[in-house]
């Protein structure tokens, strides 16, 4: 004789099935959504230039936290925009697809559903801006638009020679550190010579990011991609690597000079500014690293034929 079980534990049993299903479903969109930020890219970097601008205008104070909290917002927007127009040329990015670095390439979210996460970046942003300074808003509306136009057809400023870094150099370092030094009631009209060189290092570096980007991207962009270092080259990148490397150093020293301050956080900026474009080209000094040591190695072998 066959026991059937009572219907309500049958219709129970599909409802928690249905609870269980409808939850992960739910958790996989706002991870995918989550990864649309790409955190990971640019939270140990980026929030850097808005928190010095603050901290030019006020020091240690609890304006740090909004601060921080518009530019994580405005930053992750700047991502989510680039992901929204790349997609197309992700598709054919074999590393990116590999790492899932654009969930709009896989269908885990939806245009739609994108230009939704775009408004609530944008509209928080500037909500907190607005009620902290309007010329911080101004400088918010600035960042947004450039990182809109970097990306967005048909202006696109990344496959523009020279405009693209450029624009990343504002937008991400300059502006950034302007927002923050007048989000935190600095006055803009007349700018310290501390806040004046910030900027301009924090462009330098911005600068340095894109082509250390370029340059390790360039064997898989020179083949469907405009941006400068695929126009001259994977040399003339590293030469042009070098150069603002230079440059920012340089200023650095103006700006010891103008303002002295103290040894150790000097020794730390320099330190930190003679080795970033090492450490962000790593993969690529690795690589010839290995194959100069083998040619070295292969030439001794000959000689001891």
């Amino acid at each position: 004789m066959v026991i059937y079980p009572p219907l309500h534990a049958l219709y129970s049993n599909e409802r928690m099935l249905y609870v269980q299903r409808w939850n992960g479903s739910v958790m996989d969109n706002a991870a995918a959504y989550i990864k649309m930020l790409r955190i990971g890219d640019w939270i140990r970097f980026y929030p850097i230039f808005p928190l010095a601008g603050a901290l030019c205008a006020c020091g240690i104070a609890p304006e740090l936290l909004p601060v921080l909290v518009i530019f994580m917002c405005i930053t992750g927007y700047g991502f989510v925009v680039n992901n929204y127009y790349d997609v197309e040329i992700d598709r054919s990015h074999a590393g990116k697809v590999e790492k899932n670095t654009n969930p709009l390439v896989s269908g885990k979210v939806s245009k739609k559903g994108t230009l939704v996460l775009m408004g609530v970046l944008v509209s928080l942003s500037l909500c907190i801006a607005a009620a902290m300074s309007l010329s911080g808003l101004v400088c918010c509306l600035l960042c947004i638009g450039a990182l809109t136009l970097y990306s967005a057809a048909p202006f696109r400023f990344k496959d523009r020679f020279l405009v693209d870094i450029l624009t990343h150099g504002l937008m991400f370092g300059g502006l950034p550190v302007l927002a923050g030094y007048a989000l935190a009631g600095g006055t803009l009209a007349s700018p310290d010579p501390l806040l004046v060189g910030c900027a301009l290092i924090g462009t330098l570096v911005c600068f340095e990011a894109l082509i250390a980007h370029q340059i390790c991207d360039y064997w898989e962009d020179r083949d469907s991609a405009t941006t400068t270092v695929v126009r001259l080259g994977h040399r003339m990148g590293g030469i042009l690597l070098g150069s603002m490397m230079a440059v920012s150093i340089a200023a650095l020293e103006l700006l010891a000079l103008a303002i002295p301050f103290n040894a150790v956080l000097h020794a730390g900026v320099l330190v930190s500014l003679a080795a970033y474009p090492a450490l962000s080209c790593r993969q690529e000094v690795m690589v010839q690293m290995k194959s100069t040591y083998s040619r070295v190695l292969v030439a001794c072998m000959n000689l001891q034929r």
